[in-house]
């Protein structure tokens, strides 16, 4: 994790247990049209709106990942939307990175509770993490709050599962101590991803089905992620994502949507962002007339799409799309995408000693009220990470 001030960047690449020649992609990304012609009729057929698509996957699967790029506006909403169709279809769980388990009485207490408390739904995002202050991601838990309010006596309610762990990065002194192993293990004090996924398999062992809504890094089942240094891959990641240990244990039940948003190029972790997959898909909703779907990657001609220029071919010899999940949901140009909405005066007087000590930059530990609360305004401005991109 790299947190710059005045600016909070998120690497996806933090762990909790352990730390063709294709052009750079550009504002107008395109696609031969032998292979427009293809996808575009194959879609026609296969694609669903992405609520069906996601209901859909639970008629064969006990758990289905949602993975984000983080902060895109329409992606939460997403998330929101399918909570009353989830419930109607009987899926009655929804487990997500944006809460902690051991916040888990209060997350019931405020699903249950005969008044919304804005306060406490605030306060399990905030401790979850201090630079979360994003309106929507909030409003998840109301979405759930409100149809459990309209449910009939007696009937099961809708949980939502905090599965993210409790760091404490008030270890973290310095920027070399992000580095250190030994900081790190006090920062995540023995816990990995695999407690993530224990609360998941739980909920499924107890007979539910399950959507997980989180980073995508989060979210790989099958697909094992490279670390890449200087452009050049170094191993696989050793320590397993939650879908990993997921699929560990229910193989094909479990399966990865990747909620479409640019990807990092070849050169690693850190450079500049690339249309995914090569911009083939942005390329055909571009030609064809953009529009809202969801669709399998795992038959018909999506995902043999051969992918160079990303940061996640590496350590792949023929990468496909096929290779990084199983579904897609594309819904408009990435130029349309419009960020999260910051939560006015989110750090406070009454929260600012916690923020300071729960930040992982150590630069923050004496910052204002004022510099938080920027950082996170510009955290959620979609333009300033992807805004040559089309």
């Amino acid at each position: 994790m790299r947190v710059v001030r005045g600016l909070v960047l998120i690497s996806l690449l933090v762990l909790p247990a352990c730390s063709t020649g294709t052009p750079e992609q550009g504002d107008s990304p395109s696609i031969d049209p032998a292979l427009q012609s293809k996808l575009a009729a194959w879609l026609e057929v296969e694609g669903e709106t992405p609520e069906n698509y996601v209901i859909a996957l639970f008629s064969d699967h006990d758990v289905v990942f949602l993975g984000e790029q983080h902060r895109v506006k329409h992606d939460v909403l997403l998330v929101q939307s399918l909570i009353e169709p989830l419930y109607k279809a009987g899926v009655r769980v929804l487990a997500t990175e944006f809460g902690r388990r051991e916040d888990q009485g209060e997350i019931d207490s405020l699903l249950g509770a005969p008044e919304w408390d804005e306060d406490l739904a605030r306060e399990i995002a905030f401790r979850q993490f201090v630079w979360w202050g994003h309106r929507e991601y909030v409003d998840i838990y109301r979405s759930a709050w409100m149809l459990n309010q309209g449910l009939p006596d007696g009937v099961p309610r809708f949980r939502i599962l905090g599965i993210n762990v409790s760091p404490d990065w008030s270890f973290v002194t310095s920027e070399a101590d992000r580095d250190d192993p030994t900081v790190m293990r006090q920062v995540w004090g023995g816990t990995s991803e695999e407690d993530w996924a224990n609360v998941i398999l739980a909920a499924v062992d107890s007979g539910e089905q399950v959507l997980v809504y989180s980073g995508i890094h989060h979210a790989f089942t099958e697909y094992r992620q490279p670390i890449v240094i200087d452009g050049e891959f170094r191993l696989f990641d050793h320590c397993l994502r939650c879908g990993n240990h997921v699929f560990a244990a229910l193989g094909k039940r479990a399966v990865t949507v990747f909620l479409h948003a640019p990807w990092n190029g070849p050169e690693g972790y850190g450079s500049r962002m690339r249309h995914p997959a090569d911009g083939v898909i942005d390329a055909l909703m571009l030609a064809e007339g953009p529009r809202p779907v969801g669709f399998d990657l795992g038959e018909g001609p999506f995902g043999e799409i051969r992918v160079e220029d990303a940061v996640y071919r590496h350590g792949y010899e023929d990468f496909k799309l096929a290779d990084f999940c199983d579904g897609w949901i594309y819904t408009k140009p990435i130029s349309e995408y419009a960020g999260v909405t910051p939560i006015p005066e989110w750090v406070n007087e009454g929260n600012l000693e916690f923020a300071r000590a729960q930040s992982p930059n150590p630069s923050f530990r004496q910052a204002s009220v004022e510099e938080f609360n920027e950082g996170i305004a510009q955290d959620a401005e979609i333009l300033r990470r992807w805004g040559h991109l089309r």
